[in-house]
């Protein structure tokens, strides 16, 4: 009788332990949230980086040579807002249209989902919607601070 009962019991917490799932860990290409992409790239070697700011505060990089993300860090959830905020309201990402890379160009996107809205610019003959390039410095300064 005993040896039936571990063998029960010893079944039963096998089964739960297997019924478990691991949650992954979010990464930008499985993130239903919003994201913002900044990037750049071109040039003779054709290489792009991009960084990706989830909003829970993950800060995330993926060059176009890199087989996954890397998680940087995680920013405060004041300074998540803050640029989340400047590129949704200042900037109005969801309403600016301008799509001119030159052979080095420089993009900032929105994302949630399957909506994306983005800016890219680095034809010399054609000058940024106001406020991309000073966000984009601005954005590139808090990775210099990691």
């Amino acid at each position: 009788m005993t040896k039936q009962l571990i063998a029960a019991l010893y079944c039963l917490v096998s089964m739960a332990v297997s019924a478990q799932t691991t949650k992954k860990a979010a990464t930008p290409a499985t993130y239903k949230g919003r994201q913002i992409i900044v990037g750049s790239g071109g040039g003779f070697t054709g290489r792009s980086i991009s960084y990706y700011l989830l909003d829970d505060g993950k800060l995330f990089t993926k060059g176009s040579t890199d087989s996954a993300f890397t998680l940087l860090g995680v920013q405060t959830r004041a300074n998540t807002s803050r640029v989340f905020s400047a590129l949704e309201t200042t900037c109005q990402i969801k309403t600016t249209t301008f799509n001119h890379p030159g052979n080095l160009y420089k993009s900032v996107r929105w994302k949630k989902g399957k909506q994306v809205f983005s800016v890219v610019w680095g034809d010399a003959q054609q000058q940024p919607p106001a406020n991309y390039p000073k966000f984009y410095d601005s954005f590139m300064a808090m990775m210099r601070k990691k």
